[in-house]
């Protein structure tokens, strides 16, 4: 029977994709978390799938399988139904019929229960699932009937579960905010080295001319952008001029140090030590700027601006490479960064999931590295990761800048003063460029005899450079040198390189013949040699391009051995040759929570972006209801404002014992922390909107914190003294964000989509009191069971404690954050 069911059906499939011209299903699909399990201190979630066949016909017992990306896979012997599981290659799996499924009839039901991972929340929840069946295994029938059921945590024994950040917790962290009128606030954001605020105001009835020499032509235009709001373009005779200059800064040695004075009677004058330092205080000057009221003109309070940024690098690092974000996204990211006087782009364009740049004489990395779909193993894709599916050329699997649209990114950062640093990722995460060159003998990056058995830390067992390939140096010089054409045809030299180097498994390169081999010629000691081969290789390649290396961590350290236990030493031979490296792991407990401070007082210029503070690709809490990943922790918006940057440890909220015996910054090391960078990973940033949602407003914290000056409270040494000055430092940032920038941002910027804070509740005496941890936000409650909408009651006072109260967060455009809710006991 089967033989005649399963063609039939698979031809019936391969017909409603021809005639709609989007592969359809004939199957509908649900996922639900059902529990989680606990065995002591560790758990497990219960999850399950239910397959519904829509068909007239039986779905066979067997010939098919159903595949899906999941950032957790299904415990192996777990999965229920029926059906066995198998991980196939990083986060995609499939599902199996095996022996005791006896087919789907027509109308017919059935559940596939497994367990897995603990879900943290629905970036965790299976993705793009597809049917295949064996009769044509190169085809991936998309099952578009598909629904995830959202998921609340599931209720551990009596009272609330407390892995999740709760109303009244909430409420308890919004406790030491205080509101601020919007009259008192801070009026420059990042905080300004000096303010002065002056008598009067100035009044500016039209455009005013900006008086500007030919070296700011591209800073003036920037002012005529912001002013023209409030004017049109009309001009009037007797309006004084903005003027913009470069001259000295009195006090201050940065090359982006400025000067901003507005004058009732002189009018506006900024004065650069750069055009940079002119950008920053034009981004000065359009802070103070109020909401335009048509025909009204513009008034400007008097006030003095002197300025200078803490740190020389203020960076984001944005991987596109996992989920590729299209240029229109970038240079959208672009303008928030030059916004807030950040002045480093790290592009993250090359993964184990694709390369997202244009190579002119490679045409193969993007051909195929820049395109996901099924089949796996095609020759002409890559398999889909992330749920990207099995069709190719969907949005986030696949796509990749050409070369124009590069080119059109650079200029764009250099015009507002942003270096752009390109990362290619190598040994490791380089699964993308492998499969590309897999056909390509001249620039072939694997022994096709390599026998090595590992597995990576995202799943793949075929993922890293063979270092032993001369082919290997000659793709990195080619893929080096176009990258530096390319910036040069943008009249925007390449200053720095980022050439990744993390995490290499364990057991690469072991079963590679020609590893043997080299290993034996040059008389190396292990195969763990071949790191510095690699990388004293790569260093001369990019010498020929006037650069010199930069990458992640492991760049700069050395494996050893201590007590029997491999452990990781700063790399003394590197140190002295320049090369920098981004040091991102100071997980607590892990050993390297000190491997920053070592390195940069070893003489490695050092980029803090630890894991613990400034990841942004991170959930804000434990709620189910948010996005991101836990492996690190959580990010909130307290993590990276808090951060000190020369003595993180006071700020890591874990047991202190942890940091007993490790080292601790010295004023030598001080001198080659170049500055900070967030992180913005992409593995669940596969839709709309949710780039923004994890980017703000914790830009906002990093922003504040790699241009400010050191605040008070993080060199204030008696802790009760730190904790009140951290208190008003805190409430005085939150009421900015809520009542200022924010409210700017929907004004200034299209549809941004930043995280609007979740109320805090806390039920007392019969009413429930309600916080926000932005004040500036509108919060509107029901109690009828329904969700807050813009049209609900206005939270005023306490609201009285009958049934459900429900509480939300809307910003200025009327958009809703998450709904907080407590329900009184009957």
């Amino acid at each position: 029977m089967r033989d005649r069911l399963l063609p039939a059906l698979t031809a019936l499939l391969l017909a409603l994709t021809a005639r709609t011209g989007a592969a359809q299903s004939v199957l509908q699909l649900r996922w639900e978390l059902e529990r989680d399990v606990f065995q002591g201190a560790s758990g497990l979630s219960r999850a399950a799938f239910t397959l519904t066949n829509r068909d007239a016909k039986l779905l066979p017992p067997s010939g098919w399988a159903i595949y899906f990306s999941a950032l957790h896979a299904p415990q192996p012997g777990s999965v229920e139904g029926g059906f066995t599981s198998e991980d196939l290659t990083g986060d995609l799996h499939r599902l199996v019929p095996a022996a005791g499924f006896a087919g789907l009839a027509p109308g017919a039901s059935i559940r596939i229960a497994y367990l897995t991972h603990l879900l943290l929340n629905r970036s965790f929840v299976p993705r793009g699932p597809y049917i295949v069946f064996d009769d044509a295994k190169d085809v991936g029938v998309p099952l578009n009937d598909y629904v995830a059921v959202p998921f609340e945590r599931p209720p551990q024994g009596e009272g609330r579960d407390s892995r999740v950040v709760s109303p009244e917790d909430q409420f308890a962290l919004d406790s030491a905010i205080r509101v601020t009128p919007l009259s008192e606030l801070p009026p420059v954001f990042p905080t300004p080295v000096e303010v002065t605020l002056g008598a009067g105001v100035l009044h500016l009835t039209a455009l005013p001319p900006v008086e500007a020499p030919e070296a700011l032509r591209n800073e003036a235009a920037f002012a005529a952008e912001y002013l023209r709001p409030y004017f049109g373009s009309t001009r009037k005779g007797g309006v004084l001029p903005l003027r913009l200059d470069v001259g000295p800064i009195t006090g201050q040695t940065s090359s982006e140090a400025y000067s901003l004075v507005v004058d009732s009677v002189q009018g506006v004058r900024i004065v650069g030590a750069s055009p940079a330092g002119v950008f920053y205080g034009l981004q000065s000057l359009r802070g103070l700027l109020p909401a335009p009221t048509p025909r009204a003109g513009l008034v400007l309070p008097a006030i003095r601006v002197v300025d200078a940024p803490r740190f020389g690098y203020r960076g984001l690092m944005l991987d596109v490479a996992r989920n590729f974000q299209p240029k229109p996204v970038v240079l959208r990211v672009l303008d928030l960064l030059a916004r807030y006087k950040l002045n480093v782009f790290h592009l993250h364009l090359t993964e184990d999931e694709g390369w997202r740049i244009e190579m002119p004489s490679l045409p193969e990395l993007t051909a195929v590295g820049a395109r996901r779909g099924h089949p796996l193993e095609s020759g002409q894709h890559l398999p889909p990761a992330f749920g990207s599916g099995p069709d190719v050329d969907r949005p986030w699997g696949s796509g990749f800048y050409s070369r124009a649209d590069y080119v059109e990114i650079l200029r764009y950062a250099a015009a507002r003063h942003i270096e752009v640093i390109p990362e290619l990722e190598m040994p490791g995460h380089a699964r993308a460029a492998i499969k590309a060159m897999q056909a390509n003998q001249q620039y072939t990056l694997s022994d096709p005899d390599d026998r090595s058995v590992y597995t990576s830390a995202q799943g793949y067992h075929d993922n890293v450079m063979n270092p032993a390939l001369e082919s290997t140096y000659r793709f990195v010089e080619r893929v080096v040198g176009d990258l530096a054409a390319l910036h040069r045809e943008a009249g925007v030299p390449l200053r720095h390189i980022h050439m990744g180097g993390d995490e290499v498994p364990a057991g690469v390169w072991q079963g590679s013949p020609a590893v043997g081999a080299y290993v034996k010629a040059h008389g190396l000691a292990s195969v763990d040699d071949l790191w510095f081969v690699f990388y004293c290789r790569v260093e001369q390649i990019l010498k020929a391009q006037g650069l010199t290396p930069a990458g992640w961590e492991e760049i700069a350290v050395r494996k050893t051995h201590r007590d029997g236990r491999t452990t990781n030493i700063p790399n003394p031979d590197f140190a002295a040759r320049g090369w920098r490296a981004y040091v991102w792991n100071n997980v607590p407990g892990g050993g390297a929570e000190d491997l920053a401070y070592r390195l940069a007082n070893g003489g490695y210029d050092v980029v803090l972006s630890p894991v613990s503070n400034l990841y942004f690709d991170l959930a804000w809490n434990q709620n189910p209801e948010e996005s991101g990943l836990d492996w690190g922790g959580y990010v909130d918006l307290r993590k990276p404002f808090e951060f000190i940057p020369f003595d993180y440890y006071r700020n890591v909220r874990v047991d202190p014992s942890v940091f007993v015996g490790k080292d601790r910054l010295t004023d030598y090391g001080r001198t080659h922390v170049v500055g900070i960078q967030g992180n913005l990973w992409s593995e669940t940033l596969g839709a709309e909107g949710r780039l923004e949602y994890m980017l703000l407003p914790r830009l906002f914290a990093l922003a504040e914190r790699a241009w400010a000056p050191d605040p008070d409270w993080a060199r204030e040494r008696d802790p009760a003294r730190s904790d009140a000055l951290y208190r008003e430092a805190w409430s005085r940032f939150v009421n900015v964000l809520g009542q200022r920038e924010l409210p700017r941002l929907d004004r200034e910027v299209s549809s941004v989509n930043y995280r609007i804070p979740t109320p805090g509740l806390k039920a007392q005496g019969g009413v429930v009191h309600c916080s926000v941890e932005l004040p500036g936000f509108m919060l509107r409650y029901t109690t009828d069971g329904s969700e807050p909408t813009v049209r609900s009651s206005l939270v005023r006072d306490p609201i009285p404690f009958r049934g459900t109260v429900r509480v939300a967060a809307f910003n200025t455009t009327g958009r809703k954050g998450h709904t907080a809710r407590l329900t009184a006991p009957q």
